[in-house]
This record gives structure tokens, C-alpha cells and sequence, in this order.
């Protein structure tokens, strides 16, 4: 599986997978003017990666969102129920929320997605320094 590395921008997160550690992580503010134009080569992706999974080691999911979009907010979506798909192909995977712990609606965001991917997220906080 080829790697990914798109630079965070002003209103773009970083998007890094790493095959030798089988880690996807999402880190930023994801609240980009044209969506399609950011994530669609990262479905395009996560379409190579259903086609051909890594298996071992267990694939981590990490996000780390400040800001988003309701348009980022559905191609999480999107990508989380794809990889969820692989389960039954002998992917394990795991999902870590990162949210600044005063912050309810990026909490909330992670419990939505975890329920309408049905994934369930490790929810974890942190201070912002």
C-alpha cells in the first residue's frame, strides 16, 4: 500500500498514512473551501486500500480535528464505513477522537461518527497548550 501525505494548510488538516505502521491520521482544522477537491483523492485511497487492505499490523485511525465542515464531517463518514467494511475480511482497527476537553461539539462530532460508521472510537482528551 503506497503511503499518503498531504500537508495541513489554513483550513486543511494533515492527512499522513504510514504502511509500515498501518496508522491513518487526520490532524487540523478541516474546513476547506472545496471539499471534493481535498478528499477525493484520500477516497481514492481508502478505495486502493479496500481493494488491497494491510492486515497486520492492526490498522489505527487517529483524529485530530480542531475545526471541520459539514462536508469534511460527511467524507469522514464515508471513509470510516468503508473501512469498517474490511472487518469481516480480517481487518482490526481501532479509532482514536482526539478532542480539546472543553470542546462538546467536537466531542460530539466523534460520537456521531462512531455511531453512523459503527465503529466504536476511543475518546480521548487533551489541553491545549
Amino acid at each position: 500500500m503506497r503511503p499518503i501525505d498531504i500537508q495541513a494548510g489554513k483550513t486543511t488538516p494533515r492527512i499522513l498514512y504510514s504502511p509500515e505502521e498501518n496508522i491513518l491520521q487526520i490532524i487540523g482544522s478541516s474546513m476547506p473551501e472545496n471539499v471534493y477537491a481535498l478528499y477525493e483523492p484520500v477516497m481514492e485511497w481508502i478505495d486502493e486500500f479496500v481493494a488491497s487492505p494491510v492486515l497486520e499490523p492492526a490498522m489505527r485511525i487517529i483524529f485530530k480535528i480542531q475545526y471541520y465542515n459539514s462536508g469534511s464531517i460527511r467524507y469522514f463518514a464515508e471513509m470510516l464505513t468503508k473501512i469498517a467494511s474490511l472487518h469481516d475480511r480480517g481487518l482490526k482497527y481501532s479509532v482514536e477522537w482526539h478532542y480539546e476537553a472543553d470542546d462538546d461539539n467536537i466531542r460530539d462530532a466523534g460520537t456521531d461518527l462512531s455511531d453512523i460508521s459503527e465503529t466504536p472510537f476511543t475518546m480521548i482528551t487533551y489541553r491545549k497548550d
